[in-house]
């Protein structure tokens, strides 16, 4: 009888263009078989009758099999296609209105980091995810000896951040924030994954973070809080830790405030009144950054001969982009920005899979903090940072990230029919 079975797969399987979806529809297709085939058992049948039963009442393998290539085809999600290729295009426009895409060195550079990041994403939307699945360990460590090496290895800071350079590659902490991402996802989709394991290996990473850039700390803080809360762990342990985190947090802030030297309180006292002080050496004060923001009006000044504004294609890329061409542009790149977010909580919410749904949720946050921590802080509602505009700011490891960050959505995307939780109905 296993070879009737064995005859009546090998025909679905003959009618589906996909390897994933073949050995998805045979595990699924098998395990209906066997569902029906013990009904007939109970039903009094023999071994070989319930087996011959089972197969004959799923119905013409050829129609089934083509019936499942069309539900279980690889799907491309063009939407997120199309918003990350509008993303990096209008990334090219600050270095236009800087006059930036006349020097041969920011022009190609920049071209070189979308076509890179146009690859990642590419890339990892053909990876099958879910072979990660039970490799957290694997990431993790990865993402530790990563940062242990950076430690003993970065050479030179920028703008205050430590980065390992390598003639003009510049490596920041930034590119180890996926090896967690994936390692918190296998390790928070368990149900034998306990809290003493998340305080113990938290901590850790987070020491590490902490040796080099606060801003990075702070986006790796947020997902790990919030695939916690999206895990199998309990909501109420989950609650008391993240509470008693948050508590040693503050403590540890009010101590450290106690001890810090004068400048360093004096850029906090900045951002609580900034009418009253100024920010940055160079005199770019938070006022200025109000001045600036305000003064751009719906079309912009399409100029700027008469401002400076520092790190106008990194850090304050929202600001001279705002300055140059507008409140009116601004609200549109605000926009098309939101909507890959959207996208990311639409493309989640439609899952049942946690190791997906976690992956997405982390890749949410990771991408929101960026977008919300650079357009705040422009506005004045956060400190400044050199938090990066997802794929408007210049730079290869923010943009490579964010690649990243779509590949793995294009992945889920490109699989979520072929998830175990989506159960074939039986003919």
């Amino acid at each position: 009888m296993d070879k009737q079975r064995n005859s009546f797969l090998e025909q679905v399987k003959s009618q589906i263009k996909s390897k994933e979806a073949k050995a998805f529809v045979s595990s699924e297709l098998h395990y209906h078989l066997n569902e029906v085939k013990a009904y007939w058992l109970q039903k009094g049948l023999s071994e070989d009758q319930a087996e011959e039963k089972a197969v004959n009442q799923m119905g013409n393998p050829v129609s089934i099999g083509q019936n499942l290539n069309r539900i279980h085809r690889p799907k491309v999600d063009w939407v997120t296609l199309m918003l990350f290729a509008a993303a990096l295009l209008l990334g090219f426009l600050p270095l236009l209105s800087q006059g930036y895409l006349n020097e041969n060195h920011f022009s190609t550079y920049k071209v070189g980091f979308v076509v890179m990041g146009g690859m990642i994403a590419l890339g990892t939307m053909f990876i099958d995810y879910r072979k990660f699945a039970n490799k957290g360990w694997l990431f993790y460590i990865l993402g530790i000896l990563f940062l242990v090496f950076f430690t003993q290895h970065f050479n030179t800071l920028v703008d205050g951040q430590a980065v390992l350079k390598i003639g003009s590659l510049k490596i920041e902490d930034l590119i180890a924030i996926p090896f967690f991402l994936l390692a918190w996802a296998g390790f928070f989709q368990s149900d034998r994954f306990k809290m003493w394991k998340f305080l113990l290996l938290f901590v850790l990473s987070s020491y590490f973070f902490l040796q080099f850039d606060v801003t990075t700390l702070f986006i790796y803080v947020s997902m790990t809080f919030a695939m916690i809360w999206w895990s199998k762990l309990k909501k109420k342990a989950i609650l008391i830790v993240l509470g008693s985190i948050s508590a040693l947090v503050v403590t540890w802030g009010v101590i450290g405030w106690m001890t810090v030297a004068y400048y360093q309180k004096y850029r906090v006292l900045s951002f609580l009144n900034p009418y009253n002080s100024e920010y940055l050496t160079s005199q770019f004060g938070l006022l200025k950054i109000h001045h600036l923001f305000m003064e751009a009006g719906w079309f912009g000044k399409h100029s700027f001969a008469d401002q400076f504004i520092p790190q106008a294609h990194t850090t304050f890329v929202f600001l001279s982009f705002t300055y140059y061409y507008g409140w009116l542009f601004a609200a549109i790149l605000v926009l098309v920005l939101s909507l890959v977010a959207m996208r990311i909580i639409f493309i989640s919410r439609t899952l049942n899979d946690t190791y997906s749904k976690l992956l997405l949720v982390g890749v949410m946050m990771i991408y929101i903090v960026q977008l919300v921590g650079n357009v705040g802080m422009i506005a004045g509602f956060f400190p400044m940072t050199n938090m990066s505009l997802p794929f408007i700011s210049y730079g290869l490891m923010p943009t490579l990230l964010n690649a990243f960050l779509i590949g793995i959505v294009l992945s889920v995307y490109r699989r979520k029919n072929l998830l175990p939780s989506n159960k074939l109905s039986s003919n």
